[in-house]
C-alpha cells in the first residue's frame, strides 16, 4: 500500500500513504478521489482487504475495470446506522459510464459494518458470480447471483473517502464458486416483457406530458432489445452517460389478445413514464429519488413494486409505448449518471400472447 504501486485515476486526489505500527504493508488514506493500481488484471479469484470508512458516503472498491466507464463496484453505505439499513452495502454495475445502484435492489443488504472502524471485506468472484464476505461472516453477506457489467476482466481501484489497508488479491481462488448465473424467478415469470423496441431521443417538454404523436414516427428508426434479469429493460447499454440536457427516451411493446378485455401490469420504472395503449393515454407516474416525497417503494429503486394499474386491450394486435423522463430528479437537470430503464409485468396472462 505504497505510492509506488498506485495512480490516481480522478481529478486531484487527496490521497496519502502511511507507515503505522501493525500494518507492515503501510495505509492508503484515500479522503477522496480515486486510485488505481499498476500493471494489474483481475478476472476471478478472491479480494481480501480492510477498509475504514472517514465520512458518510460510499467508499468500496471497483474491479473488472476495463476504462473509466465500466466495471464492477461493491461499497458500504458508512452511515451510523449502516449495520441496521436495508442498503448498508451494495453491488452496483458501472456501465457506459452510470452507476445502477438505483437499479438493482436485489444487491443491497444490511450487514455488520462498523462506520467508525475497520471492516474486513472479502470478494470471492467466479465468472458471473460473487459472494461478499464483512467481518466474520461465515455466510455470505451478500451474495450476487449474476455480475451484469459490460466486462469480465480489468483492473482495480480504490473508491474514497476511507483508509485501505491489508490488500490481498489470490486470482483463480473461487472456493468451489460456481462461475454460473443463479437461475432468475422473477425474469423467467410467464407475465414478465423481454421483447421492446427502443426509439430515438426527443425533447423534454418539462412540467407538461408528451403526447403520442411526438413519439419517433420512422419504424426503421426503432431498434429491438430484449429485457435483463429481473425483466429489466437496461437502457444504460445503450447510451454513455454525459452532461447532455434531460430527454425523453421511447419504448414499445405489443402484445396479441383473444378478446376485449382489461389486465392488470406491474410496472418498474426510474424518472416519469407516461404509458399509451392503442395510441392513447392511459396513466403515468413518477419514481424519482429526489425530492424524497416522488419516491415509490422500495426507496425511490427500479422494482415491479413500483406500480400497478390495468390496461385495456383489444381482440388482435396492441401495441403499448412507454415515454421515459431519463432523470432521478424531478427537474430538468442533464441525464442521469445512474440507473435508466424499466420492467413491465403481466399479473395474468390468461388469453394473452406474450413474446418470450
Amino acid at each position: 500500500m505504497t505510492s509506488g504501486h498506485w495512480r490516481p485515476v480522478s481529478d486531484k486526489p487527496d490521497v496519502h500513504y502511511v507507515t503505522q505500527e501493525g500494518f507492515p504493508d503501510g495505509i492508503i488514506v484515500l479522503k477522496s478521489g480515486d486510485l488505481a493500481l499498476n500493471d494489474f488484471i483481475f478476472r476471478d479469484g478472491t479480494i481480501d482487504f480492510d477498509m475504514k470508512p472517514l465520512a458518510e458516503d460510499i467508499p468500496g472498491i471497483r474491479f473488472r475495470q476495463r476504462d473509466p466507464q465500466n466495471g464492477e463496484e461493491f461499497y458500504i453505505r458508512s452511515l451510523p446506522d449502516c449495520r441496521a439499513e436495508n442498503d448498508c452495502i451494495q453491488y452496483s454495475p458501472v456501465i457506459n459510464g452510470f452507476l445502477l445502484w438505483d437499479v438493482y435492489p436485489q444487491y443491497q443488504t444490511h450487514a455488520p459494518v462498523f462506520a467508525d472502524g475497520w471492516n474486513h471485506v472479502c470478494l470471492v468472484v467466479s465468472g458471473k458470480r460473487m459472494n461478499v464476505f464483512v467481518n466474520d461472516s461465515i455466510q455470505p453477506t451478500l451474495s450476487v447471483g449474476e455480475l451484469l457489467g459490460n466486462t469480465q476482466a480489468g483492473g482495480l481501484e480504490l473508491h474514497g473517502p476511507a483508509a485501505f489497508a491489508n490488500l490481498t488479491v489470490t486470482p483463480g481462488k473461487t472456493d468451489g464458486l460456481s462461475p454460473v448465473p443463479l437461475p432468475d424467478s422473477i425474469g423467467s415469470s410467464p407475465g414478465i416483457v423481454h421483447d421492446w423496441a427502443l426509439g430515438p431521443l426527443t425533447p423534454l417538454h418539462y412540467g407538461s406530458a408528451p403526447t403520442y404523436a411526438e413519439r419517433p414516427q420512422d419504424p426503421a428508426a426503432w431498434k429491438r432489445l430484449r429485457s435483463e434479469r429481473f425483466g429489466i429493460l437496461n437502457l444504460n447499454r445503450q447510451f454513455h452517460a454525459s452532461k447532455e440536457p434531460s430527454a425523453l427516451t421511447w419504448v414499445m411493446t405489443s402484445i396479441d389478445s383473444n378478446q376485449d378485455q382489461t389486465k392488470q401490469i406491474s410496472l418498474g420504472w426510474l424518472g416519469q413514464a407516461w404509458i399509451f395503449v392503442n395510441g392513447a393515454l392511459i396513466t403515468s407516474g413518477k419514481n424519482f429519488y429526489y425530492p424524497d416525497s416522488e419516491r415509490r417503494f422500495p426507496d425511490g429503486r427500479l422494482s415491479l413494486q413500483n406500480g400497478s394499474f390495468p390496461i385495456p386491450l383489444h381482440r388482435g394486435h396492441n401495441e403499448i409505448v412507454i415515454a421515459l423522463h431519463d432523470s432521478i430528479h424531478d427537474d430538468v437537470s442533464s441525464r442521469t449518471k445512474y440507473g435508466w430503464g424499466l420492467a413491465m409485468r403481466y399479473d395474468d396472462v390468461r388469453g394473452l400472447s406474450v413474446p418470450r
